[in-house]
């Protein structure tokens, strides 16, 4: 075990969390002369799942952190931008576009934005990936590809803490390298097949052959594995995989908090079980493509959380058992007392009215804890009003979440769905349910917390655990870096602060970019120069984070004309809204031919709060033309009022029948059906 910081990491971690009581001390018969406990020994005596939020966290502070961010085109580019970290520093990389990119450099607000790219290797075949990554890996930690990236960890002292998987046919591998590198971990290639997408349902069959690969992975591994506190805790599956499984008997047999036949399992909490159903490791995944799945690496491994939210959608449910364990009543104050900004909504607060208040200015939260019932696609807040899933916020900023509600990750490909629209929204760290998982098999949010003050990493936090309540498998999936910790502010302001960036042959300054754009669009002498030198701008400020320059550039932009306005309209968009333009964001939202799911959902929740008094025609006509596919009968709901008042009861049944011959889903149909009527 290394030593480097760990004295002060252990200091940090020695207390157990306050739900297991210490046990009564002996009087003392001579005054107790003072020991030294070396780092090791300290560690050796923690509990279990505060050692592995030390270990994980004493790796992320041993390397420096230069103070800037690498934005890449393209794997290829990703792979030879982490072969340049070292064991001693690294900085965040990620795969450019126009939404998880930005998002993060907001967070983590680098003093330098790069680019930099390679030529393409050939990453066409599975052998050349496999070679590049594992190569990429030894370098990251000092070492060279032929000797291998286990024989780099060992030669820098590095004793992992878990296991990484990744299939070379899938892109997420891309965070299998960042994430091995990171944490400095071994990474096994698992092409197993585990259903096409996230939202298929894993056989019996298929889980147990991949839950034996995995067996097999941590059996030849040459490290402890066989219980929680051994040297490997925790197994990251980096590829596509269903988040559900069919297991007819799970390990540890049939858990009594869920009928017999009432559906699926959630594979994170199934894999990595002895027979008994006991852990030897806690299992999370990442999924989807390049660029999420590399802003969800990133993240996990470099951002610093600050303000957490609590929403409490259980008001009025009565004090009783079991909803009141469920509460904040404690979590605030042990929140507050640890150095986060929190905001809290409590016992009746927790309303409709109350959540959508919050989205036409996107959610600003590190980290949240939510309360509701529901389903796949619809919240249940307080008073027992419904929010559909397109009322799932836009994110200003990379979010962890734990949600106690069911079904809301039951399909996490499906935009439409709860679950899905976190994820495409910027949520990398997700503790959810893929069925109706019971009230009881989340952690109550005190208990939590609790964990985390004593480093607990966060998803690992998020499970139920051997000797809580009951050990077999339960419905509650895991998404993300299982080994990501959330010290609180207090304590990370202890860490060591950022290094300067590197200056490196043949990069680009993102910012320095945006200038020259800039004074080019002042000479330009025709209108078509000019709108290319401010479109080239405003994509550059808006991968820098720089709002509040954009949203002074679209203005910029108006002013010289049609064309200009039309370059610059579809990458204004974001920043507009992020800045509260409203007016401004309307206009240059009818500039943009083609807006994303993320640009729709804005123009939605911009106007959320005042859709039920909405009278503004031109408004309403934006939004008729703007219903999000393939829940139209969501958007309909929330606009038909306003329309019914504006336009009249005759046009009103005319968009609706419009509507229903768009969709080729009867359920869609048929709620539609139903507003009409």
């Amino acid at each position: 075990m290394m030593v480097l910081a760990a004295a002060s990491i252990v200091a940090l971690a020695q207390a157990a969390p306050p739900t297991a009581a210490p046990p009564p001390a002996a009087p003392p018969t001579a005054p107790a002369r003072p020991t030294q406990v070396s780092a090791e020994e300290a560690l050796a005596r923690m509990p279990w799942f505060a050692r592995l939020g030390a270990r994980s966290l004493e790796v992320e502070v041993r390397l420096a952190v230069r103070d800037q961010v690498v934005l890449v085109p393209d794997a290829a580019s990703f792979v030879a931008e982490i072969a340049k970290w070292t064991p001693s520093e690294r900085w965040p990389v990620l795969v450019e576009d126009a939404s998880f990119a930005p998002r993060f450099i907001r967070a983590f607000k680098p003093s330098t934005v790069l680019r930099r790219s390679v030529a393409d290797s050939g990453f066409a075949d599975a052998a050349p990936v496999r070679a590049a990554v594992d190569g990429a890996l030894a370098r990251a930690w000092g070492g060279t590809p032929e000797a291998g990236p286990i024989a780099a960890l060992r030669t820098a002292g590095v004793i992992p803490a878990g296991i990484v998987a990744a299939s070379a046919s899938d892109p997420a591998w891309i965070a299998a390298l960042a994430l091995a590198a990171g944490r400095g971990q071994p990474l096994v290639w698992l092409e197993q097949p585990l259903g096409a997408s996230a939202d298929d349902v894993v056989d019996a069959a298929s889980f147990g052959a991949f839950d034996s690969a995995v067996r097999a992975a941590f059996e030849t591994s040459g490290l402890s594995w066989t219980g929680l506190g051994d040297q490997l805790d925790a197994f990251t599956l980096c590829r596509r995989a269903g988040v559900r499984v069919s297991l007819a008997s799970p390990p540890g047999g049939r858990n009594p908090g869920i009928p017999a036949d009432a559906g699926p399992f959630a594979l994170t909490d199934a894999l990595c079980r002895h027979p008994d159903g006991s852990r030897y490791a806690f299992a999370a995944q990442v999924h989807g493509d390049a660029v999420r799945a590399s802003s969800m690496a990133m993240c996990s491994l470099f951002l610093r959380r600050t303000e957490a939210w609590a929403f409490d959608g259980y008001g009025g449910r009565g004090a009783g058992a079991p909803f009141a364990q469920y509460g904040f009543e404690r979590v605030v104050p042990a929140l507050e007392s640890a150095g986060f900004k929190v905001r809290a909504w409590q016992g009746e607060d927790g309303t409709v009215d109350a959540w959508r208040g919050l989205l036409p200015a996107g959610v600003s939260a590190d980290v949240m804890f939510l309360n509701s019932s529901g389903n796949a696609d619809f919240l249940e807040l307080a008073r027992s009003a419904v929010a559909p899933s397109t009322d799932i916020p836009v994110l200003r900023r990379p979010l962890a979440l734990q949600m106690v509600h069911s079904f809301s990750l039951q399909v996490p490909d499906a935009g439409w769905s709860v679950g899905g629209r976190w994820l495409a929204h910027g949520a990398y760290a997700y503790v959810g349910s893929v069925h109706e998982p019971f009230l009881l098999a989340f952690v109550p949010p005190a208990v939590f917390v609790d964990r985390l003050s004593a480093l607990t990493p966060f998803l690992v936090a998020g499970r139920q655990w051997q000797g809580d309540t009951i050990p077999q498998v339960w419905r509650i999936t895991t998404l993300g870096d299982p080994l990501m910790t959330i010290p609180a502010p207090k304590t990370a302001a202890m860490f060591p602060g950022r290094i300067g960036a590197a200056p490196v042959d043949g990069e680009v300054d993102v910012r320095a970019q945006a200038r020259a754009a800039l004074e080019r669009s002042k000479s330009a002498a025709d209108e078509s120069t000019v709108a290319s030198a401010l479109a080239a701008a405003m994509r550059d400020l808006v991968a820098c984070g720089d709002d509040a320059v954009a949203a002074q550039l679209w203005q910029l932009a108006r002013s010289r004309g049609a064309g200009p306005a039309a370059a610059v309209a579809p990458a204004a968009l974001g920043p507009l809204f992020r800045t509260g333009a409203r007016a401004s964001f309307m206009e240059a939202w009818t500039l943009v031919p083609k807006p994303s799911f993320e640009e729709r959902d804005m123009l939605w929740q911009m106007w959320a709060t005042d859709l039920r008094t909405l009278r503004d025609r031109g408004a309403i006509a934006v939004l008729k033309a703007a219903v999000r596919e393939p829940r139209l009968d969501q958007d309909a709901q929330a606009l038909l009022p306003a329309l019914r008042a504006t336009e009249g009861d005759a046009a009103a049944v005319e968009w609706m029948n419009g509507l229903m011959q768009r969709t080729q889903d009867p359920e869609v149909k048929r709620r539609l059906a139903q507003l009409q009527a």
